[in-house]
Formats: C-alpha cells, sequence, structure tokens
C-alpha cells in the first residue's frame, strides 16, 4: 500500500500521522464490533439472555412454564402473565390492541331449565387503531341480516 503524496512530502509531522490513524482505528472499532455481534448471532442462533423459543406443538414446554409460575391471582393463557383477572390480559404483541366483548351464558349446570344467565366475555387481540371491525362483527353474529354486511 502506498501513502499518499502528502504524507511522502513531510508537510504532516510523524506525531500528527499517528494521531490520524488512531482516530482512524478508533472510528472503525464500533462498526468491526457490531459486525462480531451479527456474525456471532447469525451463526449461533440467539442471544445468551434471550428465552428460548418453543418447538412448534411441544406442549410440554408450555405446560412446564404454566407449572413453573408462580401467580397467585390469574395466569394469562395466551402471555402467563400474572393478573388480577382474565379482563386485564394483555394482548401478546406490543402491535396489537385488547377489543373486549360481552356475552351471557346461563347460569348453573343445568343450562336447559332456567333462564337466568350470568355476564361473560372476555377480549380479542387484533393489530388494527380501534375496535370497530370486532363491533361489526359481533352485531353480525347476533341476528345476522345481509344488510349488516354493508358499511
Amino acid at each position: 500500500m502506498r501513502c499518499p503524496s502528502i504524507l511522502r512530502s513531510g508537510a504532516l509531522s510523524s506525531q500528527t500521522v499517528f494521531l490520524l490513524c488512531l482516530a482512524l482505528v478508533a472510528s472503525l472499532i464500533p462498526s468491526l464490533v457490531s459486525a462480531q455481534g451479527f456474525f456471532s448471532n447469525f451463526f449461533s442462533g440467539h442471544h445468551q439472555g434471550e428465552q428460548e423459543a418453543p418447538p412448534l406443538g411441544d406442549a410440554k414446554w408450555f405446560h412446564d412454564r404454566v407449572e413453573a409460575a408462580t401467580c397467585t391471582e390469574y395466569l394469562c393463557p395466551r402471555t402467563l402473565s400474572c393478573v388480577s383477572g382474565p379482563e386485564k390480559c394483555p394482548c401478546p404483541f406490543p402491535q396489537q390492541i385488547a377489543c373486549p366483548y360481552s356475552d351471557y351464558e346461563p347460569e348453573g349446570d343445568d343450562h336447559a331449565s332456567g333462564s337466568a344467565k350470568k355476564k361473560a366475555g372476555g377480549s380479542v387481540c387484533i393489530t388494527a387503531k380501534d375496535c370497530s371491525s370486532v363491533q361489526r362483527l359481533l352485531q353480525l353474529g347476533s341476528g345476522f341480516k345481509l344488510k349488516d354486511l354493508k358499511g
């Protein structure tokens, strides 16, 4: 490798050249460290601090995590978060919103006999700006009419 002409002419002192080289090396170090992290991640598969993803279809992996949870209130089935009740369960992904719905189910063990109903329901997590699409689908489910599809 040949030195630039300004270095050969002696216009810069050796101390200045040394400082320039040191600055160049110092500016390259962060990108080298970043590249090293990328390649080690690429070949090893994951960071040491990340939780291992479950194998597909492995119910034992999920069961072990449910058993290991130390929740005294309600354990959310999708996120394994410990909350005060099912209505407080967070959505699995940060970009999702929880859209509540209400429903009624017969009270007691004998579904055929009584007309008493208790309020049930929950929420469904969707990726949208609001819950209007969920509300529209809920209206379709109760007394479905073709005209409800418009609008």
